[in-house]
């Protein structure tokens, strides 16, 4: 089953041209080390160390031909997958393949010769063994938290030569999300929220997913916050039974409210008793990238009764 909300990860992979220098993950190390060098530490704990600004990038993730494009280094990428769409121009530049492991080929990677790449944590795990043969050094992309997401970001940033863009983007975001935090901070409780990812059967979010994150942040509680799995199998009666204010129906599996509606023994459910069953853009919604930034100021909107 392929799902779009398994195509929002990211890994880079960067060609070394000297030695690993160390780096915590606090320190980033933003600076250039060691004749130029700049070294960061992923989200899974992995070190990637590139020598010069790589120009020859792959993104194996949407989100991160969003924020390739939003950092300005749109120049420096080689090549995609095919689930970038966005911005528009993504659209029309050179593709290795498809996001999954069948359809991605390590030696159509390698034909573009890069110095940088990005994959998926779990997506892309199998890749790791041959890209290392080949001395392309990685970054792999874990995001559990909307922080994650800020901390990737940067990331990218320092690693592609951008710096300051990086400082600047990463400021901003938690800007964004300390006055979400403020507009909530009065709140005596959270509407409860039920975000839909698949119905045959019915998957939702979990505790670490950074989803379920944006909902805490907006305001919300997720009502499967205490399941361990990223995007757990649940079953209708929970769902029932936790009675939801709000139902978040992703755009990407051609959701029908009127469906929802009639489900059986779904009609006392909160938000199908007051309307609150809400179609989101999956793309925006559930990439870890930019646009997240607008998505969270959005469902906080939704979410109290103040959207436009």
């Amino acid at each position: 089953m392929k799902r779009n909300f398994f195509k929002h990860g990211l890994i880079l992979i960067l060609v070394a041209a000297v030695l690993p220098v160390s780096c915590s993950k606090n320190n980033k190390a933003g600076e250039a080390q060691n004749k130029g060098s700049v070294t960061v530490e992923d989200g899974t704990g992995h070190s990637v160390t590139v020598g010069e600004v790589p120009s020859k990038i792959i993104s194996l993730g949407a989100a991160s031909t969003e924020i390739l494009f939003e950092i300005g280094a749109e120049k420096q990428i080689a090549a995609v997958s095919d689930v970038s769409n966005y911005p528009e121009a993504a659209k029309s530049l050179p593709t290795i393949g498809g996001f999954d492991a069948k359809t991605i080929s390590i030696e159509k990677i390698v034909s573009f010769n890069p110095d940088l790449i990005i994959i998926y944590s779990g997506m892309h795990d199998f890749m790791i063994a041959s890209l290392e043969k080949f001395g392309i050094p990685y970054y792999v992309s874990k995001d559990a938290t909307i922080s994650d997401v800020i901390d990737e970001i940067r990331d990218i940033a320092y690693l592609t030569g951008h710096k300051s863009k990086g400082d600047e983007l990463s400021d901003s975001y938690k800007k964004i999300v300390a006055e979400l935090s403020k507009s909530i901070g009065s709140q005596d409780s959270r509407p409860k929220v039920y975000w839909e990812v698949y119905n045959n059967p019915y998957m939702s979010i979990g505790k670490n997913s950074f989803m379920t994150d944006v909902v805490k942040i907006c305001g919300g509680k997720n009502i499967f916050d205490d399941v361990e799995q990223d995007y757990p199998v649940v079953s209708e009666e929970t769902i029932i039974a936790s009675n939801p204010d709000f139902i978040l129906l992703p755009n990407d599996m051609f959701p029908d409210v009127d469906e929802v509606k009639g489900r059986a023994g779904w009609q006392n459910i909160s938000a199908v008793k007051n309307g609150n069953i809400v179609i989101i853009d999956a793309d925006i919604y559930t990439r870890p990238g930019p646009r997240i930034f607008a998505a969270l100021q959005s469902m906080n909107k939704i979410l109290y009764g103040k959207a436009d």
